[in-house]
């Protein structure tokens, strides 16, 4: 079965993962992610890649990275070659580390990037190894929280979406702790935000609002239901007005004043 052509240009945000070959492990001892977070800092300097976001897991790793010169493969490359290569020397073994290719979606910096980090960050926790987040020395959390200096990590392009200087941090702790999954659909092999209903539903659940009412308001009761949705799906899920009015089968400029109403 033939590979599907890699997603890449200049000036693209990436979220790769990589399984172990064979579902193998590939990291075994402390020294191996220590050797692979060193060899991500050398080779994202030499291809002039920002890393955005990681988590390094027993069996896989995830990266989130803006790559400016469309240099991907070659950076992937480099990076799993060389780990390859150490990890076969210490461990006293041959073949694949890695499986023979990893995988790729090019991603948007703002909606979707704010919760990629979250799944990112919350593999350790998700996968029950352990039971406070930040105790997992093995992502990019920490520094997102200010717990350990870490300068190669571009943080910033994400916490900047999470109000003030001295409010970022914990503002988004609070975000990635949260029981709400958001707008991705990660069940899915390659991760999508969802549909403009499914977000509707999840905004109503959000403000424990019937779905009935936001579509078939009766009232003026029912009618502010409905603006409290709009604006929901506005502020937190950056949707247009015109995907809006398309989902609640109502007019777009009926939305833009409900916003103008929001701001005035």
């Amino acid at each position: 079965m033939a590979w599907k052509i890699r997603q890449r240009g200049e000036d693209l945000y990436h979220h790769i993962y990589a399984w172990g070959n064979d579902r193998h492990p590939v990291f075994k001892d402390p020294k191996h992610y220590r050797k692979y977070l060193s060899l991500l800092v050398a080779h994202a300097r030499i291809h002039d890649i920002s890393v955005i976001a990681y988590a390094l897991m027993e069996w896989h790793v995830h990266l989130f990275i803006h790559d400016r010169r469309n240099r991907i493969s070659e950076f992937m490359m480099d990076l799993h070659g060389e780990y390859a290569q150490y990890f076969n020397r210490v461990s006293n073994r041959v073949g694949h580390v890695f499986g023979k290719r990893f995988n790729n979606k090019i991603v948007q910096c703002n909606l979707y990037g704010k919760w990629l980090t979250r799944y990112i960050h919350r593999q350790a926790l998700d996968a029950g190894l352990v039971r406070v987040l930040e105790d997992y020395m093995w992502s990019s959390y920490r520094a997102y929280l200010g717990l350990e200096k870490n300068t190669f990590v571009k943080k910033d392009v994400i916490l900047d979406q999470f109000g003030k200087r001295e409010e970022k941090s914990v503002s988004y702790k609070n975000f990635v702790e949260s029981e709400n999954d958001g707008p991705v659909d990660w069940s899915r092999s390659y991760f999508c935000l969802r549909s403009i209903s499914d977000l509707v539903r999840l905004a109503c659940f959000e403000l424990n609002i019937e779905p009935e009412c936001v579509m078939k308001p009766h009232g003026r009761q029912e009618q502010k239901m409905r603006s409290q949705v709009v604006q929901r799906l506005v502020a937190k899920y950056n949707v247009k007005a015109t995907d809006i009015a398309k989902a609640l089968v109502f007019s777009r400029s009926a939305v833009v004043r409900i916003l103008k109403r929001n701001i005035e």
